[in-house]
């Protein structure tokens, strides 16, 4: 038997996803290009109804010398908590290239977002050398 969602409104959680990826691009601070799209529904696992979903909104800012991103990310570890965020996450993540990670949680406790720095400049076939990858999330619920 799984766990049981709070039904909520699905236009004003994408909303909120959308409202707090901005939040987080603004307190990043940075002008470079932004990849384009917005959050979409996915399905939550562990929950008694398969109708649970959460908003998940990925994107990434690139297009900047590696060590402004790095100079950005490094100041997310104040900027959130100085927000309310909790942090529950910050260092590498446990892929081959270790990639340093960061992860917190909204105020509100209806969000979460993971930053990753991502570093391609040794890669020739990378397109993009370096970047922040941002997810946002919502927390599960039942649409209503």
């Amino acid at each position: 038997m799984g766990k049981n969602a709070e039904t909520r409104d699905e236009t004003q959680m994408r909303e909120g996803t959308q409202r707090t990826s901005s939040q987080v691009l603004d307190m990043i601070g940075l002008k470079g290009k932004v990849t384009e799209g917005g959050p979409l529904p996915l399905k939550c696992e562990g929950y008694a109804s398969d109708e649970v979903e959460q908003m998940d909104h990925p994107w990434s800012i690139y297009d900047l010398p590696y060590e402004e991103l790095e100079q950005a990310y490094e100041g997310m570890r104040t900027k959130l908590p100085a927000k309310g965020w909790k942090v529950t996450q910050d260092g590498p993540d446990e892929s081959p290239a270790k990639t340093p990670t960061l992860r917190a949680d909204a105020p509100d406790g209806d969000y979460a977002v993971r930053l990753q720095l991502m570093d391609n400049r040794k890669d020739p076939t990378s397109k993009t050398k370096a970047l922040i990858g941002v997810t946002v999330v919502s927390r599960c619920f039942r649409p209503s």
